[in-house]
């Protein structure tokens, strides 16, 4: 069952305890190291879910650990979370192993399990990045939750291609722009006539570097500028010396001062107003909020077809979604660059108007709605004071 759920679809009224800000429902809110994603966190926060490392015991997350030891920490957290007895819904942040065997082991029928997808784990079983073993035990993980909740459309229907009948319920979630940025972004008039591009993304690791798309984008704009000297491209956040080393030797010299690293920055709005155009083509980001913002900005997104806010993409243009492939991507940037300045700022235009329902404010009022809807399918106890 798929339960549509975004800033396009109608939303379920909010009850009035969570409108007061207080829990219908008793939710601990399972998430990995360091933490979950800052806005994925303010959502759990707005149901009132209290928080707990998924490995709060036997600490591995983010540890060089032996896979004994790894399997000892989920079946050990999952026999001892504290006031386990105590919480009605169990939300996890993105899928792991220890929660399922909790409730497969130590929970009680009439408490839940719900996991919040909102990563790249789901294309990467889609297209087999795991072993056939850990694959495996992912999907057997998947299809033990209680419900899904997935964070955009690509989330759900890649969700529904995985299990087929065998999936739970899915609800669809998003997440929008900081309230803190908002403002500042509103007010940005981006440089349409120039012919910068930007990626906002950052690492560690080479898996970050795949599902982002970074070494595509790269190779996408290394075509691109081959026949367009006039291209630059900006890639904003913090890379490992060594994967910027890698993705720099790629580059021909003549192209490679055209293309720079420029690390972690603390005013993006400065970074998109000197933007004219705003690359994104992931391998299954699942819905980055960068597009988002760059979208309030003013600033058009080409983002690929497995990047998790192509639909809001699609309603300023289908040209902006490209395959998965450098030449396809390279063909889409130079088609933007050959458009005329009324072009591209009705262009601009539609990325604001897409972007607008995109708000923090309006993905937390969702996420309640949402999860109203849950705890009701879920035959959970609504309207009762936490104690």
């Amino acid at each position: 069952m798929r339960i549509a759920a975004s800033g396009r679809h109608d939303s379920v009224a909010v009850p009035a305890s969570l409108s007061a800000g207080v829990p219908a429902v008793r939710v601990s809110y399972l998430h990995g190291r360091p933490g979950p994603h800052p806005l994925q966190r303010r959502l759990a926060e707005s149901i009132g879910a209290e928080f707990e490392y998924v490995d709060f015991r036997m600490r591995w997350q983010d540890q060089d650990r032996s896979r004994l030891y790894t399997a000892a920490s989920w079946l050990v957290c999952a026999a001892t979370l504290p006031d386990r007895s105590r919480y009605e819904l169990f939300l996890v942040d993105n899928l792991h192993i220890g929660p399922v065997l909790m409730k497969r082991l130590f929970l009680r029928r009439d408490q839940k399990l719900v996991v919040h997808l909102a990563s790249h784990t789901l294309y990467f079983l889609l297209t087999h990045r795991f072993s056939q073993p850990v694959e495996r035990l992912h999907l057997w993980a998947l299809g033990n939750y209680d419900a899904l909740v997935c964070e955009g459309e690509m989330a759900v229907d890649i969700a529904h291609r995985l299990l087929g009948d065998r999936c739970p319920p899915t609800y669809e979630t998003f997440i929008g722009t900081p309230a803190e940025r908002q403002e500042a972004l509103a007010d940005v008039e981006p440089d349409l006539e120039g012919r910068r591009i930007l990626f906002i993304g950052s690492g560690p690791g080479d898996f970050r570097l795949h599902y982002k798309g970074l070494d595509l984008m790269i190779d996408a704009v290394v075509i691109a500028a081959a026949s367009n000297p006039a291209i630059e491209f900006d890639i904003l956040g913090e890379w490992e010396s060594r994967i910027v080393a890698a993705m720099t030797a790629r580059v021909p010299a003549a192209i490679r001062p055209r293309i720079r690293f420029r690390g972690r920055v603390r005013e993006i709005a400065e970074w998109l107003r000197r933007a004219s155009l705003y690359l994104h083509c992931a391998r299954g980001d699942a819905f980055p909020t960068a597009t988002i913002e760059a979208m309030s900005a003013g600033v058009s997104p080409l983002v690929s077809e497995w990047t998790g806010t192509k639909g809001i993409v699609a309603e300023v243009s289908d040209r902006l979604i490209a395959p998965l492939d450098a030449e396809s991507i390279a063909a889409r940037i130079s088609w933007y660059f050959a458009l005329d300045a009324e072009e591209r700022r009705e262009l601009s235009r539609r990325s604001r108007a897409a972007a607008r329902p995109y708000t923090e404010q309006a993905a937390a009022t969702h996420y309640q709605a949402t999860f109203a809807r849950i705890y009701e399918d879920l035959g959970l106890v609504r309207g009762r004071e936490s104690t």
